[in-house]
């Protein structure tokens, strides 16, 4: 079953991390988004999340796109804690 199954590299990774840091519209939709969350089911809001990226011309799969939510939290923490110990 791992036909047709990509890898993230490294350039997908930063793609998405940039257009996260950088791009208004995304930032917007997303915000939008998780406003309306309390209002709709897990299911339909991972959709919603997912139209979103794929609108923004990343299509990806659902695994990707937690993947790459993941890799961005686990960075945040990692800089967070480098941020810390040099205070």
């Amino acid at each position: 079953m791992f036909f047709g199954r990509r890898k993230l590299t490294f350039d997908r990774t930063a793609k998405f991390n940039y257009e996260l840091d950088t791009n208004e519209r995304l930032k917007t939709a997303l915000k939008n988004l998780s406003l309306r969350r309390g209002e709709m089911s897990k299911k339909r809001y991972l959709t919603e999340l997912l139209a979103l990226f794929n609108k923004e011309g990343f299509d990806l799969s659902l695994r990707e796109l937690d993947m790459l939510l993941l890799l961005r939290k686990k960075t945040d923490q990692i800089l967070l804690e480098q941020t810390n110990r040099q205070a």
